[in-house]
């Protein structure tokens, strides 16, 4: 017997898999909360002191292109749920888009200016994607 409590595979991976779909809906909630608040973060971007005024039509495209990435993050991430949570398959694959696409939108969704509240909604969405990735790789079923 173990020292360590075994964990069931299956609610493990129902937990990552809960997770991921979390993020999927964070994802969703910031990319329409951007499309309504549009004109604040407008304002945002205009009044932020680190953003020449040459380049503030370029800030705006780009978080109008990013808010794009946001809704299709969240569907792959609604897929990656289902293949992690309920088929114990993917976790690698949650692991990679986590890595290289989830934290980088995250974390521009975090630090480029915008309508308040977005930037704790970009953080939640961090959280709960790292929280999958860290469940499905470290308590996934052994080899």
């Amino acid at each position: 017997m173990s020292a360590s409590p075994q964990r069931n595979p299956r609610s493990t991976m129902a937990l990552a898999g809960g997770l991921a779909t979390t993020a999927a809906v964070l994802a969703v909630v910031r990319g329409v909360w951007y499309r309504m608040t549009r004109d604040a973060t407008k304002t945002a971007i205009e009044q932020a002191p680190q953003i020449s005024v040459d380049a503030r039509a370029g800030v705006l495209r780009t978080q109008d292109l990013l808010n794009w990435g946001w809704f299709a993050v969240a569907v792959l991430l609604v897929v990656l749920a289902i293949l992690v949570g309920l088929a114990s398959f993917g976790t690698w694959l949650l692991f990679g888009l986590s890595a290289l696409v989830c934290v980088p939108l995250g974390v521009a969704g975090w630090r480029l200016p915008a309508a308040q509240g977005l930037d704790v909604v970009a953080l939640a969405f961090i959280a709960c994607v790292v929280a999958a990735s860290a469940v499905a790789l470290l308590w996934r079923r052994p080899a």
